[in-house]
């Protein structure tokens, strides 16, 4: 008995047939992931775009009878999903896709930084899937993404730490401003366009955010370290609400408070900022005053931003 599914068993035309119709699925595949490509690369639509993306994310452009010998990894279409991105809201010089020569790998500058960074995804290989973008030299992973579930999430200890510490002595404070809006307007994009699930994290200029710090039972020593910070650089500290926590005013309308925000049952110690056009962020407070950036930095074991505790372990 002939049986298409055991090749022993097939005639000579038969396995020929066989081969022959492998071959055919194998380029289709490719003509497949050429489309995509054209879709990803050409399309204005966002629903366009975002569906290519997802797909090439997973695409498997190989099969057993059909190899193609240069190819990008699929961390790589998210690179040019978010370049196409930026681009389709008149942002597409803000950031430089290149591909290094030596293999197809791709690699992004955001402009404004220039070669002080270089960017790519990494894919995650857990059951959350998804990918970090990280900075390449230092491997931090400034923001997790994923297509799927709809998810965006801000890593405030590699925000920390490549910009506020790795770059603090050879890149300007407006340069760090100027590259990281790139990062946060990425994001507002997927926000707005497609509904995705955002946190801005230490970057959230909202007046309503609250920054949970790391210890939810913040040690007295570390308040008071900010008085003694503040009065050096002739700002006031005063008690908070109900003599809870502290406040201190900054330039501009700004206003920082460190309190309690659980003042009855298990204590969560939260990070404010306010202002009137609520343009500024805890990120920017760190960037202008020097002597609050210092504050943070010594008790950051205490005081850092907490993120997303299912995605950043």
């Amino acid at each position: 008995m002939i049986n298409e599914n055991d090749p022993s068993t097939l005639t000579t035309s038969g396995r020929l047939l066989n081969y022959n119709a492998a071959i055919k699925a194998g380029l289709e595949t490719g003509i497949t992931f050429t489309k995509l490509m054209d879709q990803l690369i050409k399309t204005t639509n966002p629903d366009e775009l975002v569906a290519a993306a997802t797909e090439l994310a997973d695409f498997k452009l190989d099969s057993d009878f059909v190899t193609f010998p240069h190819q990008y990894s699929n961390a790589d279409y998210y690179l040019l999903f978010m370049s196409r991105m930026l681009e389709l809201h008149d942002q597409g010089n803000q950031v430089m896709v290149q591909s290094r020569d030596q293999h197809e790998e791709l690699i992004q500058q955001l402009t404004p930084l220039g070669d002080r960074g270089t960017f790519n995804f990494r894919v995650e290989t857990s059951e959350n899937g998804g990918v970090f973008y990280r900075e390449r030299a230092t491997g931090q992973s400034l923001f997790y993404l994923n297509l799927d579930r709809k998810m965006f999430r801000f890593n405030s200890h590699a925000l920390t730490q490549l910009f506020i510490i790795d770059l603090h002595e050879t890149v300007p404070v407006e340069t760090v401003k100027t590259s990281v809006q790139i990062l946060i307007d990425f994001a507002r994009y997927l926000k707005e366009d497609y509904g995705y699930s955002v946190d801005f994290n230490i970057l959230d200029a909202a007046n309503s955010e609250n920054y949970p710090v790391h210890s939810a039972d913040l040690p007295a020593g570390v308040v008071d370290r900010l008085f003694v910070a503040a009065a050096k650089n002739d700002y006031m500290l005063t008690n908070g609400v109900n003599g809870n926590g502290a406040r201190i005013a900054l330039d501009k309308g700004v206003v920082v408070d460190i309190f309690n925000n659980q003042l009855e049952g298990q204590p969560e110690w939260v990070l404010t900022v306010h202002d009137d056009d609520q343009k500024t962020s805890w990120f920017d407070v760190l960037l202008n005053y020097p002597f609050i950036r210092d504050w943070y930095l010594e008790n950051l074991t205490d005081l850092e931003i907490v993120s997303d505790p299912l995605i950043f372990s």
